[in-house]
């Protein structure tokens, strides 16, 4: 059995998650989103591509903006948001910080309840699992331990689910370094603005 490097546990795990969302709301399981319709958003790039030469953008639909400039698209009418994923890294903490939201509630309810079994399965250990407050919203707090059996090396997940809003919030990095993980999750979630 071939074991998946621990750099990649963290989007491997996000791949499943986003994977089963999109197969259970193809198959029609839930119905339409909440009430709230999406507008039209825009969101800041600094370098943003010129629409292709030749191709008249979809009227009508949704538009939206890389965050990272890379990308410039106009969806068809009628796409509605599902969710976003943010990740980023910090080299010298060897931490990676990852932001998932997800606008569907029940796809988001089952995440929360199913992520602790899913990181058994992996073989990692829950070191703590608790309700807690990020600025004054109501979550709930994993952290987990995950050892890769050939390399014998350690990541530490340090996760809090928002309900409020379907955030997702996970801290990843080497388990020696988990007093800078702690601190990097914390500071995450004080920079959070609701």
């Amino acid at each position: 059995m071939q074991t998946i490097p621990h750099r990649h546990l963290f989007s491997v795990m996000v791949a499943i998650f986003v994977l089963l969302g999109f197969i259970i709301s193809a198959q029609g399981q839930w119905g339409p989103p909440a009430v709230r319709q999406p507008q039209q958003q825009q969101y800041p790039s600094s370098q943003s591509p010129p629409p292709p030469q030749g191709l008249a953008p979809p009227s009508g639909g949704q538009g939206l903006s890389d965050a990272l400039g890379r990308f410039r698209i106009n969806l068809p009418m009628g796409v509605v948001p599902m969710g976003a994923t943010y990740n980023f890294s910090l080299p010298a903490a060897m931490c990676q910080i990852s932001i998932m939201t997800i606008t569907q509630d029940q796809m988001f309810q089952m995440q929360q309840q199913n992520f602790s079994a899913m990181l058994r399965q992996m073989g990692a250990k829950i070191n703590t699992e608790q309700p807690m407050d990020v600025n004054g919203r109501s979550a709930r707090f994993i952290a987990a331990t995950i050892r890769d059996q050939n390399s014998g090396m350690s990541m530490h997940s340090m996760n809090v689910f928002i309900s409020a809003g379907g955030i997702w919030v996970q801290v990843m990095g080497p388990e020696q370094n988990v007093p800078q993980i702690n601190q990097i999750f914390n500071s995450v979630l004080a920079g959070l603005q609701f």
